[in-house]
């Protein structure tokens, strides 16, 4: 009987979201959702990061994995993922390749083939996906991914090669 209240109410809460938004040509328009997953706070961090220089972003959704935690992610991330639209494509962004959150992730995917998983992000990849608003190709994955990692710099480096580099004007 509980089961059933769920249920009933996810597909009046789906429909009433399907509502909001048809846009004028009277197609109902996709959201891009965004689930930072990882171990510990980083995710809440992130989407901290994001929503500082985005505002708020209603599509980005944390999903984290604590030493005190009472329902295991997987069972979270799959009621999360259900509650979507299945038109919405969905972008998982995970901590650590091979670590427990990423595998139980790999776990949901045959189950939800709008997800799309992506492993070792970072600030700059999380903010491309939140504000992206169209479903992104593979080619554009990549392009982003690419992006992320070019953030991904030994500053030390950078500024003895400019030191170098005024040595050498001079």
């Amino acid at each position: 009987l509980v089961s059933d209240y769920y249920d009933l109410t996810r597909n009046v809460c789906n429909v009433y979201n399907d509502m909001a938004r048809i846009n004028k040509k009277g197609m109902v328009n996709r959201v891009n959702q965004v689930i930072l997953a990882s171990h510990g706070g980083l995710a809440a961090g992130m989407r901290d990061t994001v929503e500082l220089i985005m505002g708020e972003v209603p599509n980005v959704h944390v999903l984290s994995t604590t030493r005190d935690e009472t329902e295991p992610i997987p069972l979270r991330a799959r009621r999360l993922l259900e509650s979507f639209c299945p038109a919405d494509p969905v972008y998982i962004l995970t901590d650590v390749m091979g670590g427990s959150v990423n595998n139980d992730m790999i776990t949901l995917l045959p189950e939800f083939p709008q997800a799309t998983l992506l492993c070792g992000t970072n600030a700059c990849l999380a903010l491309s996906l939140a504000s992206a608003d169209e479903p992104l190709s593979d080619s554009e994955i990549e392009e982003l991914l690419e992006e992320a990692r070019g953030q991904i710099v030994n500053c030390n480096k950078l500024l003895r090669k400019a030191a170098e580099n005024e040595e050498d004007d001079l």
